[in-house]
């Protein structure tokens, strides 16, 4: 599976049941530096995928995962050094993209 690469982060390839971690070496920075930006709630991934299909027209697929240390957060983001998810924590109840 590929990220998106959304606010300029760079398109990453993830896998399942192993821990994934970025290529460049990790920064607290916000932006500067490496580290994996995930969606804090359930709320924030749903807007997120919503924005991805209206504006660029991709249907993206959320999961839960587990992090790593949190190096940066906000609102809608955190940034960490590693995540891990297997196949069986997608996300599957999802409301329709149609409204």
């Amino acid at each position: 599976m590929t990220s998106v690469g959304l606010f300029g982060a760079t398109p990453m390839e993830y896998r399942c049941n192993v821990w994934n971690k970025p290529k460049e070496p990790v920064s607290n920075h916000p932006r500067k530096g490496g580290g994996l930006w995930v969606a804090p709630t359930r709320t924030v991934a749903l807007a997120l995928r919503r924005y991805v299909l209206h504006q660029h027209g991709i249907c993206v697929r959320i999961f839960k995962c587990t992090i790593g240390e949190i190096l940066y957060e906000t609102n809608g983001r955190v940034k960490t050094d590693k995540l891990f998810f297997t196949e069986h924590d997608e996300v599957h109840d999802l409301p329709s993209l149609s409204k």
